[in-house]
């Protein structure tokens, strides 16, 4: 599984020796159902692959020290979120000084992701399509990048956002809308750059 696969077992193996009120089983589903979104964030931060691995594993391990609060969490989403963002945030100023060159995303992350049941020639557009706009994200601004990553890749809306980012939410639709109009724009000089290399193919 992709959870495994990032974490081991390195965090399970601390569930279940952890004597926390909540139950081994609802740490088990919290990795199960959200080491996809925690991984994505930790990269949309850090920009390497090996390092939002990192940081997903600390995120999680901060979670299980204070998985007793989980029964008082109102939205579990958001409030995972906001651990990732902030693990993330805080690898980011310790390594600061060796993460000067951001990396941009490489085809290995798409093989984390769970494989849509497509016939083999969508499957390969579909990833292919994916590929590209992840790499056109990543050019953009980091102001605008992240919010956009947040919205359409861990799909937060505008007040999750301004509560991760803590910016008004009025500042995450205006960069959601920048950062949109920007992406629009790259995408359609690069597929009629192609649409005409084509024809003279």
């Amino acid at each position: 599984m992709a959870g495994q696969a990032i974490l081991g077992e390195t965090v399970l193996k601390k569930a279940r020796a952890s004597e926390a009120e909540a139950p081994v089983e609802s740490m088990e589903a919290l990795v199960a159902l959200h080491t996809a979104m925690v991984f994505r964030i930790a990269y949309s931060v850090l920009r390497n692959h090996q390092d939002a691995e990192d940081a997903a594993q600390e995120c999680f391990l901060r979670v299980l020290k204070a998985q007793g609060r989980l029964k008082d969490v109102r939205n579990v989403k958001t409030w995972l979120a906001r651990i990732a963002w902030t693990t993330a945030l805080d690898q980011r100023s310790r390594r600061a000084a060796s993460a000067a060159n951001e990396e941009v995303l490489d085809d290995e992350l798409l093989e984390r992701l769970p494989d849509s049941r497509h016939g083999s020639d969508e499957q390969v557009e579909d990833r292919q399509m994916r590929a590209l706009l992840e790499r056109l994200i990543a050019g953009l601004p980091e102001e605008l990048r992240q919010p956009l990553e947040l919205s359409t890749v861990q799909e937060l809306n505008s007040a999750e956002i301004a509560e991760l980012m803590e910016i008004p939410e009025g500042s995450v639709r205006t960069r959601l809308l920048r950062a949109r109009r920007l992406l629009k724009d790259k995408l359609a000089v690069l597929l009629n750059s192609r649409k005409e290399s084509k024809s003279h193919g």
